[in-house]
């Protein structure tokens, strides 16, 4: 009794009233406190009294009791009472409330925190700024509450909804939400190639982007959609005009999936480019398709390889061909198209002003499908790159190719290979890029077909005047592999480097330099052009072997030009033309 007494004399003083953490906390009697406390009142005047537990532990909760004024207590009536100085020193005890302490550690702590970035503001404020110095706050706070505005509150809630969306759909359909697409639901290219999705999860994706307009690039090859799941992408394309690449290739969608996408492409104005390779398309899926190809105004790239056309599809095609002036790219790679088919085809190119990548290999279209082609780009001027490969036709057609790219001044590229052209059309074909003067190749492709060592030197030649041309062909062969080859003989190539002069069916080999020095001397006009007989004087003045015979009808044929003499200036290489420049500025 006397202990609280002398606890409440004295304002704002504390009793701890729990032990440590770990002992048990003694039972308060409320009732006994309130009674003891009245009787203070009565003796003592007491203005209020408060008792404040000690804290054990943060997980140990306080009980606070609160103050309340003396002039809310009714006053006794007691004139005998003395008036002392404690009179307002004393609480009536009169709600209890709990608080959590690890909460108010919590609260101490962003105060301390604030007032610590608080300082630092208003020091970097304060401090004067150099010249050529750069001030940088720094926040403590979170960058987007900074930055935060109502078009990005509007983005997350949208993304939210088509998100939500597809797992919707995904629910509804039985499937499992592919997480790979929901991360990358908002990009503008979805990539997603042999997963495995099948119709019904393509369906879901495909609902989920009918009303994107990010999305501008959609990759699903090999995922085995087949024809529900190209119904369900045509649906998407012709709904969804922002999406302008698609390649939905490997996916066996069939017949009845090829028509849904070609009659999509009826009324898409967006795409620009479409794969459609390795679906079995057959002439029905042909027929729709040229309609298709007729009608669209925009698609600018359309693969359609390794597919099932005949040659009654390449008679759709073909006509498609030659009224279309909006396709640049057309792959037909790999199908059945065959002779007739390569007929078709070439009636349609011959008419076509707009087509520049034409890929017509591994079709067998043989030689007169191959000629129909010949005949095509002698009147052709777009095309720039050209793919016959693997269509079993021989020399005659490289022989052909030879004579337009004499007089074709747009074709780049040129791939024959796997073809039996032979090497005399290998060398056909050098021989032609390398006398058309204004011939524009950058690439010829023989690839796997035989050549010969001349074949090298006409493409040396070439590159000597055009840096940039690429040559691919097969094995080299000391002599040719046709019939007039038969007897004559073998060249070796490292013995070739030995020899002064190496005499080939369109070219003279000069290794010795001194046999060029000669034939200046006979070159008075400094023309690097002499006459036959000078040539074989020359040589012979040089006192090496070689075949006189056959050196005398080679520098005749050689001779047979309109000016009638021999050109001597490329035989001299880069390195020889420099000592000779050199020699002259001594002299």
């Amino acid at each position: 009794m006397s202990t609280l007494s002398e606890a409440s004399r004295s304002d704002g003083m504390e009793a701890d009233m729990l032990p440590d953490s770990g002992t048990e906390l003694p039972r308060l009697d409320i009732d006994e406190v309130n009674k003891e406390a009245e009787e203070f009142s009565t003796k003592e005047d007491l203005v209020g009294y408060s008792i404040k537990t000690s804290r054990t532990s943060l997980t140990t909760s306080r009980a606070t009791f609160s103050r309340t004024p003396s002039n809310m207590i009714a006053q006794p009536e007691d004139e005998d009472s003395e008036e002392d100085e404690h009179t307002h020193s004393s609480v009536l005890i009169t709600e209890l409330q709990i608080e959590d302490a690890e909460t108010r550690d919590e609260v101490h702590q962003e105060d301390v925190e604030k007032q610590e970035v608080d300082s630092l503001y208003d020091q970097l404020m304060n401090e004067p700024v150099r010249k050529g110095e750069i001030k940088v706050i720094l926040y403590d706070d979170k960058p987007e509450e900074f930055y935060e505005t109502d078009l990005e509150s509007e983005a997350e809630e949208e993304e939210d909804f088509v998100i939500s969306y597809y797992k919707t759909v995904c629910e509804q359909l039985g499937q499992v939400p592919v997480a790979y697409f929901l991360h990358r639901i908002r990009e503008p290219t979805i990539r997603m190639r042999y997963r495995g999705l099948g119709n019904e999860a393509t369906k879901a994706i495909a609902l989920a982007l009918k009303e994107s307009v990010t999305l501008e690039r959609l990759d699903l090859s090999g995922n085995w959609i087949g024809p529900d799941g190209a119904n369900s992408m045509a649906r998407l394309l012709e709904e969804n005009d922002y999406v302008t690449d698609v390649i939905l290739s490997d996916n066996k969608m069939g017949s009845e999936g090829g028509e849904q996408i070609a009659k999509m492409l009826s009324i898409n104005c967006g795409l620009r480019r479409l794969e459609l390779s390795g679906n079995d398309f057959d002439d029905k899926c042909a027929q729709n398709f040229a309609l298709a190809i007729e009608n669209n105004k925009y698609l600018r790239e359309l693969n359609l390889s390794h597919n099932r056309f005949t040659e009654l599809g390449a008679e759709y095609l073909g006509q498609a061909i030659g009224s279309n002036e909006n396709l640049d790219v057309l792959d037909l790679s790999w199908n059945h198209i065959r002779e007739a088919g390569g007929i078709a085809i070439a009636k349609g190119l011959k008419e076509n002003v707009r087509l520049k990548v034409c890929n017509l290999s591994w079709n067998g279209l043989g030689v007169k499908g191959s000629l129909a082609l010949v005949d095509a780009m002698s009147s052709n001027q777009s095309i720039t790159e050209l793919d016959i490969s693997g269509n079993r036709f021989t020399q005659e057609v490289a022989t052909g190719f030879a004579k337009v790219l004499s007089t074709n001044d747009t074709m780049k590229i040129l791939r024959m290979g796997n073809n039996l052209i032979t090497s005399a059309g290998a060398l056909a074909l050098a021989t032609g890029i390398n006398n058309a003067q204004h011939c524009e190749m950058e690439e010829l492709d023989l690839t796997d077909v035989p050549v010969e060592y001349e074949f090298l030197r006409t493409t040396e030649d070439v590159k000597s005047t055009r840096p940039n041309f690429r040559v691919k062909h097969g094995p080299i062969m000391r002599a040719g592999n046709t019939l007039q080859d038969i007897s004559s003989p073998a060249i070796d190539v490292e013995k070739i480097k030995k020899e002064p002069v190496v005499l080939l069916k369109e070219h003279i080999i000069v290794n010795d330099f001194r046999l060029l020095d000669i034939l200046k001397r006979y070159d008075e006009n400094s023309t690097l052009s002499i006459s036959a007989e000078d040539f074989i004087a020359a040589l012979e003045e040089l006192a090496v072997p070689y075949d006189k015979k056959r050196l005398e009808s080679s520098v005749k044929a050689f001779a047979a030009t309109s000016t009638g003499k021999i050109y001597f200036g490329s035989f001299v290489s880069a390195e020889h033309k420099k000592q000779m420049a050199e020699q002259e500025k001594v002299s």
